[in-house]
């Protein structure tokens, strides 16, 4: 299965480059930046510029025309990302970076395809060897206070975030500022629906979901608030064919499930979950920014009251 071979490719690639990692100069121990800002870096000694997106994947991503001019090249190492039916092939190069005084190597990622607008490419907030990373969203105001989460470790090989525990099932959460609402796959959808009373509201819409392709979704009303620690998550949407199924959720009709996707579980310790959420900004649009503390292993969220 594609989907399958592909998460665990993205999780070796990502979990290499964190073991190899060293830590940046004590100049350069703590990364800002505020949300439409982009990092000037030197591949391959030449400029380029990159989104720090908090939800995206931990292998930096190149556009097409970048990765041409830069000279990268396919190695032995590549992968297939697959969102319900459009399948994206990557190739990888381990190329030279400089960020600041920061020189490291990575394994970068890029297809034939443009997928970011706006920068070169994108990376999450653990792509980098930083001991922190601060992704600002305005600037600090009476009455915000610490909101903190474990980081998940497992699931940052991949993506960075946090794990929420629903129903004694975990649902991976990361936050994300490139949409309004918050958006869980499938199957996490219905273990939310059955543990907070949960039905349909509305008819599939096509929304977004990564690198410009967008697949169905369809609101999902509570009748008990999802929470996130002191966070009530707002305007929950589901996908409703993707990663394992929502059926069972009230006034659904039955979806036409991807055929080609899969609940993916790891080689070795247990079950990754799989199932992930990603807090939009109805939920985290308020707070003004959010610190990745590697060393303490926690996420921070300076936040006032939700309103």
């Amino acid at each position: 299965m594609q989907r399958f071979v592909s998460v665990l490719i993205v999780m070796a690639l990502a979990a290499a480059q964190q073991a190899s990692a060293k830590p940046a100069a004590p100049a350069q121990n703590e990364l800002k930046l505020r949300v439409g800002e982009t990092l000037a870096v030197t591949i391959n000694d030449q400029p380029v510029r990159i989104r720090l997106e908090p939800d995206a994947i931990s292998v930096p991503t190149l556009n097409a025309d970048v990765a041409q001019r830069l000279g990268l090249k396919p190695s032995m190492i590549g992968y297939i990302y697959v969102i319900g039916p459009e399948r994206i092939r990557f190739g990888t190069d381990n190329v030279p970076y400089r960020a600041g005084d920061a020189a490291f190597k990575r394994r970068t990622a890029f297809s034939n395809r443009q997928l970011v607008e706006g920068a070169d490419g994108v990376a999450g907030p653990a792509t980098f060897p930083f001991r922190r990373t601060v992704l600002t969203l305005r600037d600090p105001q009476p009455g915000d206070r610490a909101v903190t989460f474990p980081l998940d470790e497992e699931m940052g090989r991949t993506q960075t975030g946090t794990t929420i525990d629903v129903g004694g099932r975990p649902i991976y959460v990361a936050f994300s500022f490139a949409r309004a609402e918050s958006l869980v796959t499938a199957t996490g959808g219905k273990w939310i629906a059955d543990a907070n009373g949960g039905q349909f509201n509305g008819e599939a819409r096509e929304a977004p979901v990564l690198y410009g392709v967008s697949r169905p979704i369809r609101s999902l009303k509570l009748d008990r608030p999802l929470m996130l620690g002191e966070l009530e998550v707002r305007k929950l949407a589901v996908r409703v064919s993707d990663m394992g199924n929502a059926r069972g959720i009230a006034e659904a009709a039955p979806p036409e499930q991807d055929p080609n996707e899969i609940v993916v579980t790891a080689v070795g310790k247990g079950k990754v979950p799989s199932q992930r959420l990603y807090a939009g900004l109805d939920t985290i649009g308020h707070c003004a920014s959010i610190t990745y503390d590697f060393d303490a292993k926690t996420i921070t969220l300076m936040c006032p009251a939700q309103p």
